[in-house]
């Protein structure tokens, strides 16, 4: 990953512009909706507070605001003040059409128009997403090999997942009873934090079952997320012998590490990081290396290097292998669907383990752990910044359809009961409900701030 003082500004900003597209093309989707069902729209803006541009044409001016979270697409509302008062046996001839968030809008338009309006901004979050996955996998990606593997590259020492007898080397078959096949998908389920995991592994022919229990980490991003398990990124190949090293003119470019002091080596990971453990004392460093084929034995020393303050033989892994993979448009839609059905899916996952107490509100992240993290998802490739745009999109989406009242859900809801009870409930309870709503989300809004700012240390050393 990038690194360097311009790293967390620059990705803070390339969030921010993520985050307001993805404002934008909500807001899109319900002002679309709104013009072809005839709705007098008053104003289309992005982000809330002072306008900092805005520009009128017909009857709509159109703003960007000084707050990039959120926006909304204000219409002419058509009730009446006297209905406000109606409760109080206040009537007023010369009541006035009200300006609304979209939602109310004018409440002469049948209730299939307005529940049109208020489905049309999750849908086009959803219909981005598609779009931007099937982008994404049209475009291609350079895809780590290690990612289409379980197998484990490297046990930490001190670990939960050393302490449970797990080995380099291991590949995982399953996790708390589902299958996976590749490491994305072990990162996907271990990220869950659920505190215990049963664990599949194979071991050569052997079929071993484990358990590790994580101990769970409140809002801080945890620092053993995998249990010590690390996926094996290199293959132990050497790559470059550096001149003057300990391994000059004895080991090759090409040569292949089998062992290192009699522990199989599975990875060049796993090899450095038993490098990094040694010490004079322990006298020559006993490798078994293939060349060409053909199986040597070796003995080196290393030598202390003081730029790096440990000792080093002075060998350099082979790249990284990765494969290309990329889709023809028409093939690009079947992977398109299953990775938006895996997303949404993911979200009812995660909103079932949240109420059930088996993941922690604690976890829930807000803009501010959203944006940066937005951001460095764009160091790492477009394909990865438009598949957390998907994911992000979609999680807009979903949320969005939920009935809590301040949401498009809520809004549904509302049309719902008017379309039961043929009439709509009172504007006095209306006000009183989202009053109340408001306050619950401003209080779930600074919940995940706090524990978005208790995350900022760690992106920072995630520069």
């Amino acid at each position: 990953m990038s690194s360097g003082p311009l790293f967390f500004p620059i990705a803070i900003v390339i969030g921010l512009l993520v985050l307001s597209i993805l404002v934008f093309v909500h807001e899109l989707g319900h002002f679309i909706a709104a013009k072809a069902c005839k709705f007098k729209v008053l104003a289309f803006a992005i982000g809330f507070g002072r306008p900092l541009f805005k520009y009128k044409h017909g009857d709509t001016e159109y703003r960007i605001n000084a707050i990039p979270f959120g926006g909304y697409v204000a219409m002419e509302g058509n009730i009446p003040e006297e209905e406000e008062n109606a409760a109080d046996g206040e009537k007023k001839a010369d009541a006035k059409p009200k300006e609304d968030i979209v939602g109310a809008g004018d409440n002469s338009k049948p209730i299939w128009q307005r529940a049109v309006v208020a489905l049309a901004g999750p849908a086009a979050n959803f219909i981005f997403a598609l779009m931007t996955l099937w982008v994404a996998f049209v475009y291609g990606v350079d895809r780590p090999a290690y990612m289409d593997s379980t197998r484990i590259g490297i046990v930490i020492n001190k670990s939960v997942g050393q302490e449970a007898g797990f080995l380099a080397g291991d590949s995982i078959l399953s996790i708390n009873g589902e299958k996976v096949n590749t490491w994305e998908q072990v990162q996907t389920m271990m990220a869950q934090q659920l505190g215990s995991y049963d664990i599949t592994v194979a071991r050569g022919d052997e079929i071993i079952e484990k358990n590790i229990q994580i101990e769970k980490s409140g809002a801080r991003m945890p620092k053993d997320p995998t249990g010590g398990l690390i996926p094996a990124r290199f293959p132990p190949v050497i790559g470059r012998v550096m001149p003057g090293g300990a391994a000059y003119n004895v080991l090759e470019a090409g040569d292949s590490i089998i062992s290192i002091n009699g522990v199989n080596i599975f990875s060049f990971d796993q090899f450095a990081f038993i490098m990094m453990e040694y010490s004079p004392e322990s006298g020559p460093v006993k490798l078994a290396i293939t060349r060409a084929g053909k199986p040597m034995d070796l003995e080196l020393t290393p030598v202390f290097d003081s730029n790096r303050n440990r000792y080093l033989l002075g060998i350099e892994p082979a790249p990284e292998p990765t494969k290309f993979v990329s889709y023809g448009p028409i093939a690009a839609f079947a992977p398109t669907m299953t990775k938006s059905w895996e997303y949404t899916t993911m979200i009812f996952d995660v909103l079932g383990k949240l109420f059930s107490g088996k993941v922690s509100a604690n976890q829930l992240a807000g803009p501010l752990n959203i944006i940066p993290i937005s951001g460095m998802m764009a160091f790492q490739g477009f394909s990865s910044i438009l598949n957390f745009m998907a994911l992000i999109g979609i999680n807009l989406a979903v949320l969005n359809l939920m009935p809590l009242v301040i949401t498009d859900g809520g809004l549904l809801m509302f049309l719902g009961i008017e379309a039961i009870r043929k009439k709509p409930l009172s504007v006095k309870t209306q006000i009183l409900i989202n009053k109340i709503s408001i306050m619950l989300f401003l209080a779930l809004f600074l919940f995940v701030s706090y524990n978005d700012i208790l995350r900022l240390p760690d992106f920072l050393r995630l520069r």
